[in-house]
């Protein structure tokens, strides 16, 4: 078998440079072109100069540039191509995501398949177009990793606002990557490459200002949120409320435990006492079951102690109303052992009960159309109401005892 030797190949790279030829990645292709069809001429009995005349004679005068003009001109369509397609993708993802974000601010249905539509189209088919594209146009190896570095960063957050959104698990560290990888390696390799040329300085300074402004700025918002002093203030009555109900609980126990065996007790305010008793389970019940129809990640026994512990992770959030409106030890239940409650404690005591009953929003919560609200809200009216039941019961049970001692 008849083989080149390195001076032949040489030889043979100078002539196609010399028709023309300016593109590496074509240039080693028809070299090693040439050096087949040679040495095929070569075994047949020709010799080198010979079998390299015609090798070179068979593409044309004009030929071999003709090659690289017709390669040029496919490459180029190809990119016009891809930028077309990049650019109706990029300026669908962000109708989408504008939509998405004015249907979540109106509550309406499909904000959240417009959300992940528009996230995906802009992490999985905008931004992959976008750096292929600023590869094929050859800006050199620092420019193309630093647009790598920029895409993979620009997508890991964009995942984690997502995943932030749509109250998936792993938010805050796909964030925190997308934002390591922004700050620490993306932004220094953005100003070192672009700060080596002086006409370039205020076109690569800006957008890092703003890259970093921006991020800081969300940064902010998703770490911060919740506060303000009026928003802790909230937290705090929220979790006082907590804190009275379970301590409200005890002392009706230990007040139920001393007057529970008497006769009398047993035939006026078993009854109450059952519905007080079931009043403080169904408000849990509906609490878990609101947190739930959002945080279903969130495993069922888990929720409790979300609601005790982390209820400022949640406050904001959205919960699905309709799950309050389950037909056995729903709302509607909760309302009617609430009236009850009231008259039998008129009936023994003589005065009204004296309960402050957010009527407006639990009518709101029962009738309303819409079914997202927010969470905080709701779970502040079931809690209080549940509060003021459970002192009330106090208070009816040391009634009682004061009667008999």
């Amino acid at each position: 078998m008849v083989e080149l030797t390195e001076q032949n190949i040489s030889e043979i790279e100078l002539l196609i440079e010399a028709r023309g030829v300016e593109m590496k990645e074509l240039s080693y292709d028809l070299v090693d072109h040439v050096c087949c069809m040679i040495e095929a001429k070569m075994e047949k009995g020709k010799n080198y100069t010979s079998a390299l005349e015609e090798s070179m004679a068979s593409f044309g005068k004009k030929g071999i540039r003709q090659i690289q003009e017709e390669t040029t001109f496919l490459l180029t369509k190809n990119i016009l191509a891809m930028r077309r397609t990049m650019h109706i993708t990029g300026i669908t993802a962000a109708i989408l995501l504008l939509l998405g974000s004015i249907f979540k601010i109106q509550h309406w249905a499909g904000a959240s398949v417009m959300y992940i539509l528009g996230a995906a189209s802009l992490c999985f088919l905008f931004m992959p177009l976008f750096l292929s594209v600023r590869i094929k146009e050859k800006v050199g190896k620092l420019k193309i990793w630093t647009n790598v570095i920029g895409m993979l960063s620009a997508i890991t957050l964009c995942l984690g606002i997502l995943f932030k959104i749509m109250h998936w698990p792993g938010a805050n560290n796909l964030m925190n990557i997308g934002g390591g990888l922004l700050i620490l390696i993306f932004v220094p390799l953005y100003l070192y490459s672009g700060l080596r040329s002086k006409q370039l300085k205020t076109n690569t300074i800006v957008p890092v200002i703003i890259a970093v402004a921006g991020f800081s700025l969300m940064f902010s918002l998703v770490k911060l949120r919740n506060s303000s002093p009026v928003a802790n203030a909230i937290l705090n009555i929220q979790y006082t409320i907590y804190d009275d109900t379970e301590s409200t609980l005890k002392t009706n126990g230990s007040l139920l435990a001393s007057i529970q065996n008497d006769s009398v007790f047993n035939k006026t305010y078993s009854r109450p006492n059952e519905i007080a008793q079931k009043i403080n389970l169904i408000t849990e019940d509906l609490e878990i079951l609101i947190v739930q129809s959002l945080h279903q990640e969130i495993p069922k026994e888990e929720l409790y102690k979300t609601t005790r512990l982390e209820y400022y992770s949640i406050s904001n959030d959205m919960g699905d109303l309709t799950k309050l409106r389950k037909e056995e030890g729903g709302l509607n239940d909760l309302v009617a052992l609430i009236k009850e409650y009231e008259m039998l404690y008129k009936n023994i005591t003589g005065t009204s009960s004296g309960l402050s009953i957010n009527d407006r929003n639990l009518y709101e919560y029962i009738t309303t159309p819409g079914t997202h609200f927010p969470l905080g809200i709701v779970i502040h009216d079931l809690s209080l109401l549940n509060l003021q039941v459970q002192r009330l019961h106090t208070g009816l049970l040391q009634y009682y005892k004061g009667k008999v001692s």
